[in-house]
C-alpha cells in the first residue's frame, strides 16, 4: 500500500524476509517466512507461519498456522494491524495464471491462452499446453506427457519450474456463449501451385478469413490427413508420425515447433477457448494432428 506496486500471484507465494521467499519484505517486524498465500482453485487463502509479530487480517491477528480467506478489499498488513507495518491489499480475487519460471534469473514466461512456449516464442523447444480437462500436458523432444505443478523441466540445459494452479469449475466450463473448438469448422483454400493457402474460420454466427501465414500449409496438411481417415474411430482419425509430417513439409523438427506455435497464437487471438490444441499431440508418443474436426479442402 505504501509504493502502489501491483504484484501477480502464483498459486503459492511464501512472504518473509528471507532471500529465499517469493515476496521478500525488508521490514525488521517481519520474520524470515512470515506468511504465505494460496489459491485453493476457488479462493485465495492467507496462512501465518508462525510470525514473531503476527499476520493481520482487517485488525484480526491469526493465529500460528491459521488459514483464513483473503477476500477483494482484503487488507493483509504484516508486524502489526496498522502502519507503518507492511500492508498489502488483495485487488484482484482471480486464479493466478499458469506460468514458468526460470531458476537461474527467476524470469516468469506466464501462460497465454493456455499455452507456454520455452524458453521463447522464438525459440519453441517446449510449449506446456492446457488440455481440455484442466490438466497440462509437456511438448518436448518430440513427444506429449501430462505436467505435474512444481515439477522441474530442463530446456536447452536450464532448469524452469511449472506453476499449474487448480481451475476453478467456473474456468473450467467457461462462457456458454465463447467460441471453442468443438463449435468451428475450417475451409481451406490451396492454390495449384500449393504455394498459397487460404483459411476460413466458420463460426456459428459468422465466418472469420485469416490473413494468409506460412503455418497454414501445415494446417491443410494435417486437415487432409483428417479427410484420408475420414471412415475411422473420432479418437483415431487423423493422426501423423512427426518424422513423416517433418518429411512432407521438407522441415526439422524446431521448425515444425515455430510454425505449431505460431498457429496457436493466430487462432488464440481470436478468442477462441482451447486453442493452443488447433494443433494436437498424442500423450507418449510422436503423433501429431490438427484439433478440428469439421474442414474442407479445395482448390482456389
Amino acid at each position: 500500500m505504501d509504493t502502489g506496486e501491483r504484484i501477480a500471484l502464483r498459486s503459492r507465494v511464501l512472504i518473509g524476509r528471507s532471500a529465499a521467499c517469493d515476496l521478500r519484505v525488508e521490514d525488521p517486524r517481519v520474520s524470515s517466512e512470515h506468511a504465505s498465500l494460496g489459491w485453493t482453485g476457488a479462493i485465495w487463502e492467507v496462512r501465518d507461519l508462525g510470525s514473531k509479530n503476527g499476520t493481520f487480517v482487517g485488525e484480526r491477528r491469526l493465529a500460528a498456522g491459521e488459514r483464513i480467506p483473503l477476500l477483494p478489499g482484503d487488507r493483509l498488513t504484516l508486524g502489526a494491524p496498522r502502519p507503518p507495518a507492511t500492508a498489502f491489499v488483495l485487488a484482484d480475487a482471480e486464479g493466478p495464471a499458469a506460468s514458468a519460471r526460470h531458476v537461474q534469473t527467476g524470469v516468469v514466461r506466464a501462460a497465454s491462452a493456455g499455452l507456454i512456449v520455452l524458453p521463447d516464442d522464438e525459440n519453441p523447444r517446449a510449449s506446456i499446453v492446457e488440455q481440455h480437462d484442466g490438466s497440462w500436458a509437456v511438448e518436448a523432444q518430440g513427444t506429449a506427457r501430462l505436467a505435474s505443478d512444481r515439477e522441474s523441466i530442463v530446456v536447452d540445459g536450464e532448469a524452469w519450474i511449472l506453476d499449474l494452479p487448480q481451475r476453478s469449475s467456473s474456468t473450467a466450463e467457461g462462457s456458454s456463449g465463447a467460441l471453442a473448438l468443438s463449435t468451428i469448422a475450417l475451409r481451406f483454400a490451396v492454390s495449384r501451385n500449393e504455394e498459397r493457402v487460404d483459411i476460413t474460420v466458420v463460426c456459428p454466427d459468422r465466418d472469420i478469413e485469416l490473413p494468409a501465414r506460412s503455418h497454414h500449409y501445415l494446417l491443410v496438411t494435417l486437415a487432409r490427413a483428417r479427410l484420408a481417415a475420414a471412415g475411422a474411430p473420432s479418437a483415431e482419425r487423423g493422426w501423423m508420425e512427426r518424422d513423416e509430417l517433418c518429411r512432407m513439409l521438407a522441415t526439422d523438427e524446431l521448425r515444425l515447433n515455430v510454425e505449431v506455435c505460431r498457429a496457436r497464437k493466430q487462432f488464440s487471438a481470436l478468442g477462441i477457448q482451447g486453442a493452443a490444441s488447433i494443433v494436437d499431440r498424442r500423450m507418449g508418443t510422436g503423433r501429431i494432428r490438427l484439433g478440428v474436426e469439421r474442414v474442407d479442402v479445395r482448390r482456389m
